[in-house]
């Protein structure tokens, strides 16, 4: 346990060197995938249990899912995204793999599972500072994903991740969007004119 919470702490000091430490590792693929299952659980166990403490009023007009639509919904939009960082990265003149890029994404899920509990945690004590801990847990996150992407590709600017990052973001927002499209706003629950 505390080589983890080293590991932790190094990839929020330095996630670029944690990034090639991860990458360096020859792991097997029943291993990467059953880390990254693992994951997609804890995010949603963590989900889970701050709707069980401090549900939303009915009047926001949040979209709720049960945990098991919640971990499907999750799982797909992981796998998603993580093939598109690979193929918006080698566009861009990356190196990178999807088996290197699930690997630092899964550590990167693990690490955010844990931030969010304690998030929760905290929301039970100080829920101000709780909300404050929140927003600087989500910064800290994408500033590691931009370095995670950079040591993937070996591009050697995080500006270049940047654009990868905002790639693969738009482009999954379009195919959700074109996805719910089809299939109906009423459907899914959500107001069809908004």
């Amino acid at each position: 346990m505390n080589a983890l919470a080293a590991f932790a702490l190094l990839t929020v000091k330095s996630p670029r060197d944690a990034a090639h430490q991860v990458l360096a590792q020859e792991w097997p693929r029943e291993a990467l995938w059953t880390g990254f299952l693992l994951s997609v659980v804890l995010n949603t166990c963590v989900y889970t249990l701050q709707q069980v403490l401090f549900p939303l009023p009915p009047e926001v007009l949040i979209p709720r899912f049960a945990p098991g639509a919640y971990f499907a919904v999750i799982l797909l939009l992981q796998i998603s995204f993580i093939a598109m960082l690979a193929t918006t990265g080698r566009w861009l003149g990356g190196q990178g793999n999807l088996a290197g890029l699930l690997a630092l994404v899964t550590w990167l899920q693990l690490l955010q599972a844990g931030l969010n509990a304690a998030v929760v945690a905290m929301l039970l004590v100080m829920p101000a500072l709780a909300a404050l801990l929140n927003i600087a847990a989500n910064i800290m996150v994408f500033f590691i994903l931009l370095h995670f992407v950079n040591a993937a590709h070996k591009f050697g600017s995080v500006w270049r991740s940047l654009g990868v990052v905002m790639m693969a973001s738009m482009i999954l927002v379009f195919a959700l969007l074109f996805i719910v499209g089809l299939i109906g706003p009423a459907n899914l629950g959500l107001p069809e004119n908004v």
